[in-house]
């Protein structure tokens, strides 16, 4: 099986990741992802982050601490396929609060919000494509970059400091 590195680079269908695979190479988190065994990674394509060019100009890579905080927003420390965050939704699982959400803890330390209708939804974002394996755990291609609290695109064009609020 390959690294998740490889499997992000060896993309040749609709989808590319070269933006994710830079930016995850800048904060370092290659080499965290590749020691995480059984981790699963959300991987917003390049044209999720073409897309915030289009609207701001800004360059993600200018504050390396929220760089790092963005991306690890997109890893959980559990190595999880579609089937099952599907079965988190269960009664037996008890995983679901009352409203059908789940929770799931990001290496970031903050929540990931899962809900479910047709397909399954991380944070308004959509998987485009799941099940991906590799070596330390599982892809899944989501359709947009997913923000934690906290940060936003403004947080990145330097117009007002970032204030941490580290979870609890």
């Amino acid at each position: 099986m390959a690294k998740i590195e490889e499997v992000l680079l060896s993309r040749t269908t609709i989808s590319t990741f070269n933006a994710l695979h830079s930016l995850l190479n800048a904060v370092g988190l290659e080499m965290d992802l590749e020691s995480l065994h059984g981790m699963t990674l959300f991987a917003p394509p390049d044209e999720a982050f073409s897309a915030l060019k289009q609207d701001t100009p800004y360059d993600l890579t200018r504050d390396i601490t929220k760089l790092r905080q963005l991306l690890s927003f997109h890893i959980i420390p559990l190595r999880l396929t579609q089937a099952d965050m599907f079965e988190l939704f269960k009664p037996a699982a008890g995983a679901a609060d009352q409203s059908g959400i789940v929770a799931l803890e990001t290496v970031s330390g903050y929540p990931l919000h899962l809900s479910q209708g047709a397909r399954l939804s991380i944070e308004g974002a959509r998987i485009i494509e799941g099940d991906i394996p590799a070596d330390s755990g599982i892809i899944h291609i989501i359709d947009h970059i997913l923000w934690p609290p906290g940060l936003n695109e403004a947080s990145f064009k330097g117009q007002a400091p970032f204030k941490s609020s580290q979870p609890a």
